[in-house]
């Protein structure tokens, strides 16, 4: 039987302690993202609860799309195509707000050393080793989005390898799949910059034309920092809008 008795949790309803649980159990790997956990009666049964606060438990975790229910199927761990309606998302649009189908390019993977800017958001020291990510959003074969990428490399040994052999459309999707990495919350900030030297190699804008920056921070579940985010992108013909 699972065990849910805590000192600093006995006051909480008893549906709630076994959401905590069944969290933890996705944490920790138990589930991975797509693979189904145990139906309701066997979950009550495994915790010693009556069907309803199985049900209640598993519905909360629905709810905030950590679990998916399949009528037919069962329920399952989500996986990051189930999350990005709650997940901020970023697409390319046009003028006219049509949504338009992006192409991406590397340009390089490198490992390196935290700087001090990309310690304080991971949480880690100085010189923690980190890889680096840069690459490019097309349309129409027009780079329109230079993106600058982060990734903790305790966390996610090896990620560097990885991502120069598959080069990822969705790179949370690899996360999940190689290092059952659920992204589930991110934070953002959106300003106005000018373009610099490398915008203007990369993306053909003129020295100090205005341009859009969004810093995105993903988290994982454990509440973790696990990748740094920068997308600077062109002001004419495209624009990056919230995309749910």
């Amino acid at each position: 039987m699972a065990v849910m008795e805590q000192p600093a949790a006995a006051n909480k309803p008893l549906y709630l302690r076994m959401k905590e649980d069944l969290l933890r159990r996705v944490q920790s790997g138990e589930w991975r993202p797509g693979e189904l956990i145990p139906s309701e009666n066997a979950l009550a049964a495994e915790y010693g609860v009556s069907v309803g606060t199985a049900r209640k438990a598993i519905e909360e975790l629905a709810d905030e799309r950590l679990l998916v229910r399949q009528r037919g199927r069962g329920t399952t761990v989500a996986m990051h195509t189930h999350r990005q309606e709650v997940l901020r998302h970023y697409r390319l649009m046009t003028k006219d707000g049509e949504r338009v189908n992006e192409e991406t390019s590397y340009l390089d993977v490198a490992s390196a050393r935290a700087s001090s800017t990309e310690a304080k958001v991971f949480g880690v020291n100085r010189g923690t080793a980190v890889t680096r990510v840069r690459r490019l959003r097309l349309y129409a074969k027009q780079p329109v989005v230079l993106e600058f990428l982060s990734l903790r490399e305790d966390v996610l040994p090896g990620v560097g390898a990885l991502i120069r052999a598959t080069q990822p459309e969705v790179l949370y999707a690899l996360l999940e799949r190689e290092y059952h990495i659920i992204i589930a919350k991110v934070s953002e900030k959106i300003m106005a910059v000018k373009a610099e030297a490398e915008d203007t190699e990369a993306l053909g804008v003129r020295a100090g034309e205005p341009m859009l920056e969004i810093e995105r921070v993903a988290y994982d579940l454990n509440g973790r920092a696990v990748e740094r985010r920068i997308m600077r992108a062109r002001n004419d013909t495209y624009y990056l809008s919230e995309f749910a």
